[in-house]
């Protein structure tokens, strides 16, 4: 027997960060609706961990000290107020810096999201669903949703805050994508099991994930040689010594080209020395938005070709545990970080063998017994995700014009063919190609808390749906 839809105001696709805060602001925002308000549709067990804040690795730390995250941008030290520092000290002692700021695991914030979101499940007014969405399609009534369980909702907005798509493998890689000891996606909880200590690690790519893989590795005993390698060999950079103290004025009359702003950039970093870059890029980061919507959309892509591997290891700087660690395991020679252009792979009992072309070197061919993709984000296959596929094949979604995600409006709402669909949202880092800066806190949190605003306002009558039975 086919279940009767549940109705509800709103639905989240997605339960990660992004989805949690939408959750918590929009459920502040309308005190006055009652059960069922709103739906989370997220497989994992635990709201807020999503893949950001899923991992259980001891290993992976939040990336900015916990006095610079929280889930609401008006009480920014929430997060760490919310800590429990004996308790911390007790469990994750290398948690706590000489500095005084605080660096728990990526899990803490996760479960940081959850608490404050529990009361609103005991209350009724907020509804895990713990299924992956399989469809969405416009009726009348609303929007209908259907899960690879036996839930079905009708909600009359719909909210798209999931993550992007896990990273592919390059195409040399593809030709052994089906032997175990290639590991496409960093994040699955298998992609260390059974690593020998003394085996040949090698990495695809030399970014955040890169460094995490190492500490990772490390942690569990292995000490044999790693070789990470990406097409400029660049490394995440780490944070200034001193507290953050951005630098620079770069919207009073923006820049309009992408080589206009690197340029920029690198005046007010000269004229500056004896400040950290760090306050520069933070002062880049904050005005993100309003600089890359003074570029062009061919600005843009130029801006993303040739400039945003730079910006990342920059803009996305490593934990100082992690930091030491990676620090220490190139001093002792069984780290190397290479410019290198992957070229083919083949694979034969003894290893995996890969062809390799160094920066100005010679072609050479590497051995390993485990191969791990860090190329980061699959941007490109975002529309081969089943749900996200059929509403783009019905005009509701496609991709925005730069790659990094979905179309979406200024006002957060998907844009497809030229129209902004009505009380269908992108949010996070989904709208990345409209917003610009938006894969880190706060920014990420600034995003949740206006399309949570957007929805809150909405007068729109609600559709009147039986319940599902219990």
């Amino acid at each position: 027997m086919v279940a009767t839809p549940l109705h509800v105001r709103v639905a989240i696709v997605g339960g990660g960060a992004t989805g949690a805060m939408i959750a918590w602001h929009f459920l502040r925002a309308r005190s006055d609706l009652g059960a069922n308000a709103l739906a989370v549709i997220e497989p994992r067990a635990r709201l807020g961990a999503g893949q950001a804040y899923g991992s259980n690795d001891p290993e992976h730390r939040i990336n900015v000290p916990a006095s610079r995250m929280s889930i609401d941008t008006q009480a920014p030290e929430d997060f760490s107020a919310w800590l429990d520092r004996d308790a911390l000290e007790a469990t994750d002692p290398d948690a706590f810096l000489p500095s005084g700021d605080i660096y728990p695991t990526r899990a803490t914030f996760g479960i940081y999201l959850a608490a404050r979101l529990e009361p609103e499940q005991e209350a009724g007014r907020l509804w895990h669903v713990r299924n992956s969405v399989t469809s969405i399609r416009k009726i009348s009534a609303g929007w209908a949703i259907e899960t690879d369980g036996d839930t079905q909702l009708v909600a009359d907005a719909v909210v798209i805050a999931t993550s992007h798509p896990a990273p592919s493998l390059p195409k040399p890689l593809r030709t052994v994508a089906n032997d175990p000891r290639v590991v496409a996606n960093p994040w699955a909880v298998n992609a260390l099991d059974e690593l020998a200590p003394d085996a040949r690690l090698v990495i695809v790519g030399t970014g955040l994930t890169m460094a995490d893989v190492v500490a990772s590795a490390t942690a569990h005993g292995h000490h044999g040689p790693i070789i990470a390698f990406s097409r400029r060999g660049l490394r995440s950079r780490g944070h200034a010594s001193t507290s953050p103290d951005p630098l620079g004025d770069f919207t009073t009359q923006p820049a309009r080209t992408a080589r206009e702003l690197l340029n920029r950039i690198r005046a007010v970093l000269a004229s500056h020395p004896d400040r950290p870059w760090q306050d520069v890029l933070d002062a880049v980061r904050k005005q993100g938005r309003a600089l890359w919507a003074a570029l062009s959309t061919p600005e843009r892509k130029r801006l993303i070709r040739h400039l945003r591997p730079f910006w990342d290891v920059h803009r996305f700087r490593v934990a100082p545990q992690i930091e030491q660690t990676v620090d220490r395991r190139l001093s002792d020679g069984t780290l190397q970080i290479l410019a290198a252009r992957l070229e083919d792979a083949e694979a034969n009992p003894s290893a995996i063998c890969l062809t390799i072309h160094p920066r100005g070197d010679a072609t050479t061919h590497i051995e390993a017994d485990r191969v791990i993709n860090t190329t980061g984000p699959n941007h490109a296959g975002i529309l081969a995700v089943p749900y996200l596929h059929g509403l783009a094949q019905d005009g509701f979604v496609e991709a925005d014009p730069v790659g990094l995600g979905l179309h979406t409006t200024f006002d957060h709402r998907a844009l497809a063919r030229g129209v902004a669909q009505e009380r269908l949202f992108i949010a996070g880092p989904l709208s990345r190609g409209t917003f610009g800066e938006l894969m880190g806190l706060p920014e990420v949190t600034a995003n949740a808390e206006a399309v949570a605003s957007l929805l809150a306002s909405d007068a729109v009558t609600p559709h009147q749906h039986s319940f599902i039975e219990a």
